[in-house]
């Protein structure tokens, strides 16, 4: 993390999830695994719109325009690393990175 304004780290801990744990506590490996697949499944279409919305700031034309796809595209960032911090707590409690299915096509 990062204090605004400067380079310097904020803190050098890792983010991790406490509720999860205690959640995926008394679940067996393949149920945790369940979860970790479709958790990873729900980063990448997260990842995928927030690109859509990434290239409309890149198209807009105005700016009024480009600042509301500009707020969109933050708002979808935010999603998609608060979706991270799920997918690398729950990838630690697994110990390990699951097989995925075949992509759908996000």
């Amino acid at each position: 993390m990062f204090k605004k304004g400067t380079d310097r780290p904020v803190a050098d801990t890792k983010l991790i999830l406490r509720p999860l744990i205690g959640l995926m506590s008394d679940q067996p490996s393949e149920e945790v695994e369940r979860h970790v697949v479709r958790e990873i499944e729900k980063h990448r279409r997260l990842r995928d719109d927030a690109l859509m919305l990434e290239a409309k700031v890149d198209a807009a034309a105005d700016p009024e325009r480009a600042r509301e796809a500009t707020q969109a595209y933050i708002t979808a960032m935010i999603a998609v690393h608060a979706q991270q911090t799920v997918v690398s707590t729950l990838l630690d409690i697994l110990g390990y990175i699951p097989n995925m299915p075949k992509s759908k096509g996000h």
